[in-house]
């Protein structure tokens, strides 16, 4: 969290002093917070969120947040058969791995051979 803090307030052009004015501490606690050197209570946490106008998730894990997939399935049809498969019992779905497996085996051999 120390490093988005800093981060997010070095975006919003606010100084250490300024965002310690508007949470009513001292300022060396703000910058005790972006060092790492002790944790904001949890009100605290509250009010900077809402001070920078961000989540608390952004705040505390960053932009990519604590449950943001490395990546974004972008076809509509295979996000939500991903989404099906996910409900499946745990053999189903490694019946449904291995045959992904092949297909994707399948192809780079095809690319291999061309």
């Amino acid at each position: 969290m120390a490093k988005n803090l800093a981060l997010i307030r070095k975006q919003r052009q606010l100084t250490q002093l300024s965002l310690a004015n508007m949470l009513d501490v001292q300022p060396r606690m703000v910058g005790r917070w972006e060092q790492g050197k002790s944790r904001p209570q949890f009100e605290y946490i509250i009010r900077l969120a809402q001070v920078l106008e961000v989540t608390i998730d952004h705040l505390v894990y960053g932009e990519q947040g604590p449950n943001k997939p490395a990546f974004d399935i972008k076809n509509k049809r295979l996000k939500e058969l991903c989404r099906q498969v996910d409900e499946l019992r745990p053999d189903e779905q490694d019946i449904i791995c291995r045959f992904m497996d092949m297909a994707v085996k399948q192809n780079q051999l095809k690319q291999l051979i061309n």
